[in-house]
């Protein structure tokens, strides 16, 4: 992640692009696969702050794209906004997303809200490792 560093504290997260540091977004490709890693807290201050940064980089058609949430400490409806909005804009563009959930926690809110039997979850952890097409990892 590329910080902008002032002594000890962090002023700007180059990758999501705010001051912000209760969440973030970590994008790469990984086999022609956006691998969109979200961390921190995924609420309506989050929905607001990156939704307009996915969309940029989801902007083509036919896009293959894992949400990995492994990394997420707190879920909420705006986080759920932001997700579905996610699945919307890959599955108008004819492409398929994959959710990690990562948590027991973020599986219970998943399924409190009936959302985990609208995104396609799979029984493992994505494989990640590689070499990133994205280069520095945000575009």
């Amino acid at each position: 992640m590329t910080t902008l560093s002032e002594g000890d504290g962090t002023l700007l997260d180059w990758e999501t692009g705010t001051a912000d540091f209760t969440f973030g977004l970590h994008h790469r490709v990984v086999n022609g696969t956006d691998v969109l890693a979200f961390w921190g807290e995924l609420d309506a201050w989050a929905d607001q702050e990156l939704t307009p940064r996915v969309t940029a980089l989801l902007d083509r058609t036919g896009r293959q794209v894992v949400a990995d949430l492994r990394r997420v400490t707190f879920l909420d409806a705006g986080g759920l906004r932001l997700l579905v909005r996610i699945r919307q804009q890959v599955a108008a563009g004819e492409g398929t997303l994959w959710l990690v959930p990562g948590s027991s926690r973020n599986w219970r809110v998943l399924r409190i809200t009936r959302l985990d039997r609208t995104f396609t979850i799979p029984a493992g952890p994505p494989c990640t490792s590689g070499r990133s097409g994205a280069g520095r990892g945000s575009r």
